[in-house]
């Protein structure tokens, strides 16, 4: 725990100043400072900071009610308020890749159900739009026709006035294209961020700018994100459209097999990405990141390969990349 005199609030610099003295032989702030400012770092009060528990790797999110011992469960998305997440489960049984949707109830999560629109094609990835009247999701169902695709395009559902989901709507050919779009987010302001690729070849992160009733042409995002080498995949863009978290492979300063990064916007451009460090990464595959509507919170799946072990959601304060 890091516990501080209290006081009204903290700048991001007295905050890295006062998590440098909390570390050995820390001599300045961590790398990953700019993007906790980023996600809202910039005054926080002292209570939030009194108790902040800081376990390297996050902890594991709502053990025994979402993140369950015999299943695979990925791409966890929350409602404003915190009170309704959805996520999708693999499964060696019918339906084998199906989205659900939980509530808090009491302080606990209610059982995952399946959601009313999925369960016959491989529907994965949902995105629950900051409004909380769309959920966006990746989807092998045929757009036209009966056959399954060969790969996964983007889709979206929207609210009715009942409360009810109502038909899926695929997002169109300026978004999707014979390659797999996968992993969509959105921003307030309704731009979406998505991987395309292919998995015998590379991924990378691409953008959409609402237009009209669509989008514009999807745009490759710079090399400040994107490499040659290594895959960019997962990526998660904060409501705001100023921090853009992702997965990568096998990069040398890697903790593990996949690990998590983060770039920010800084006057339109994106700053190089950093790795998101040992408050996040661990030897083990970390992929899928999804933040809270204001920034303050991660999540994200483990994955332990060999041998294998289903993967489960972690969570940690977004304030926790102050201190490492």
């Amino acid at each position: 725990m890091h516990r501080f005199t209290p006081s009204k609030s903290w700048s991001v610099g007295f905050i890295a100043a006062l998590s440098s003295l909390s570390m050995a032989c820390a001599s300045q702030a961590p790398e990953t400072a700019p993007v906790a400012e980023a996600l809202g770092a910039g005054e926080v009060s002292s209570e939030a900071l009194r108790f902040l528990n800081c376990t390297a790797g996050g902890n594991m999110f709502a053990p025994g009610e979402v993140s369950l011992p015999d299943r695979s469960e990925y791409r966890l998305t929350f409602s404003a308020d915190g009170n309704t997440a959805y996520y999708h489960v693999d499964s060696a049984e019918a339906p084998f890749q199906a989205i659900y949707e939980t509530r808090k109830v009491n302080g606990h999560f209610t059982p995952g159900q399946l959601v009313s629109f999925s369960g016959t094609w491989l529907d994965t990835d949902p995105f629950l739009s900051v409004d909380g009247q769309s959920l966006f999701f990746s989807s092998t169902r045929p757009v036209t026709g009966t056959e399954e695709r060969a790969d996964s395009d983007l889709w979206v559902v929207h609210k009715q006035a009942d409360g009810s989901w109502g038909e899926p709507r695929h997002l169109g050919p300026n978004v999707n294209s014979d390659r797999q779009e996968l992993y969509v987010s959105a921003t307030r302001d309704g731009t979406l961020y998505f991987a395309s690729g292919t998995f015998d070849s590379d991924f990378n992160v691409y953008r959409a700018e609402r237009r009209g009733p669509g989008y514009a042409p999807a745009e490759k995002l710079s090399a400040a994100v994107n490499s040659p080498d290594y895959w960019e995949y997962n990526s998660h863009i904060s409501a705001d459209g100023r921090v853009l978290i992702f997965a990568s492979l096998n990069r040398p300063e890697g903790y593990g097999l996949g690990d998590l990064y983060a770039s920010v916007n800084i006057g339109g451009k994106w700053t190089k990405a950093i790795n998101l460090g040992p408050a996040v990464n661990t030897e083990k595959d970390e992929f899928h990141p999804s933040l809270s509507v204001d920034g303050r919170h991660l999540y994200f799946v483990r994955q332990t390969w060999a041998p294998f072990v289903p993967s489960d959601f972690y969570t940690l304060d977004t304030l926790c990349l102050l201190f490492q």
